[in-house]
């Protein structure tokens, strides 16, 4: 557990999905973190600002006793008011003064954030952790967490079933499918596990987004140059999804019926974004695939698209750093986190092609946080 002192503002309530979660202005920063290269108010586009979200920053600037670095970076707002954060492979242990860390590295972790204390929930001992959630009928396979959401008294979580290629190096690794984890609320405690995509061609929940009774479950083409695909569930049958064709919802995924730009072409994404509502339209924010640098926003009239008008709201400054060892990847908005002056919240994930550098250096293997307010 961590914690931060003197707050120096009121928590904020932001409502969407028709839940809520605290949300806190920028402190002055209380660590060095010379990783942090944002240029406060620089504008990317006409009329966008982002700025450093120093508090975020701060919070997870951990230095042991828990979570201390992982990627990922989805947040899910709590019946009760806390915001609870999951991550992919994530570090525990200590993290020296000089950001040098040791520790184990496990497959996903949740953190709550009750407001400016966080608990890290892993499963396993403290002596021998494991990730917080596991496959049920596989012990070679593991989980990344996907998006989730809280219906009536439980949450759902989408998990992305992974397993070893054999192949060396840092990405020796495939999807297979989709899972989904179901927990009791407000203990947390995992109830249910079920599988809801057995295909490795397409990867299901790496974006949610509720209107009315319908969950909007958004998915990629789980290959290089992803197509972005759309389903939905009712809120009063999690369990029966359907699928967008380009016209209407069926019970199967339909061959190539992936979202579309206005020219007609498939949508391509990242591994993580995210879509959401800003001023009384659809907006889908996605970072440049293949480790590229800018984060853009797209339009449209509709849920599932077709998408238009792509702006650039941020371009990350740490891709490229190191010799070209440092990329950056997997933004994503948390539109229930607001700040009324400076908009929604941002984050990043940053890594290293070079392994043992996590180890020298923390930083590189923590989320950045940023205020955007899109126009």
């Amino acid at each position: 557990m961590s914690r931060l002192s003197s707050l120096s503002q009121i928590i904020l309530f932001a409502a969407i999905f028709g839940l809520a979660t605290s949300c806190q202005k920028d402190q002055e920063d209380i660590v060095p973190d010379g990783k942090s290269t944002v240029e406060d108010g620089k504008s990317v586009s006409p009329g966008v600002t982002t700025v450093q979200a120093n508090y975020f920053k701060n919070l997870f600037n951990l230095f042991g006793d828990g979570w201390t670095g992982g990627d990922g970076a989805y947040s899910i707002p709590l019946p009760d008011g806390r915001l609870l954060w999951t991550f992919g492979d994530s570090f525990l242990g200590t993290v020296n003064p000089d950001y040098s860390r040791s520790g184990p590295l496990v497959n996903n972790l949740f953190v709550v954030q009750d407001g400016d204390n966080l608990t890290t929930l892993m499963g396993g001992t403290s002596e021998d952790p494991e990730a917080f959630v596991t496959p049920w009928n596989n012990p070679s396979h593991w989980y990344w967490p996907g998006d989730g959401i809280v219906i009536e008294d439980q949450l759902y979580v989408f998990m992305l079933r992974v397993r070893s290629t054999g192949e060396a190096g840092v990405f020796g690794f495939e999807t297979v499918g989709t899972d989904m984890a179901v927990f009791s609320l407000p203990d947390l405690e995992l109830v249910e596990q079920y599988a809801v995509a057995r295909s490795y061609k397409y990867l299901m929940g790496v974006s949610l987004f509720r209107e009315d009774d319908f969950v909007y479950v958004y998915g990629t083409q789980s290959s290089l140059g992803k197509a972005a695909l759309a389903a939905r569930f009712n809120v009063n049958d999690p369990e029966t999804i359907t699928y967008w064709n380009g016209t209407d919802w069926g019970d199967e995924f339909v061959g190539d019926a992936y979202m579309t730009r206005d020219n007609g072409e498939n949508l391509f994404v990242s591994n993580q974004f995210k879509v959401f509502k800003w001023n009384d339209n659809y907006r889908l924010l996605v970072q440049d695939d293949f480790f590229r640098s800018a984060i853009r926003v797209y339009r449209s009239d509709s849920p599932t698209g077709p998408w238009s008008n792509p702006i650039t709201i941020y371009n990350t400054p740490e891709t490229g750093e190191d010799g070209g060892n440092i990329f950056t990847y997997n933004a994503f908005a948390h539109p229930h986190i607001i700040d009324p002056d400076k908009g929604m919240l941002v984050t990043y994930s940053v890594n290293t092609f070079d392994f043992f550098s996590l180890f020298q250096d923390a930083r590189l293997y923590r989320p950045r946080f940023l205020w955007v307010k899109p126009s």
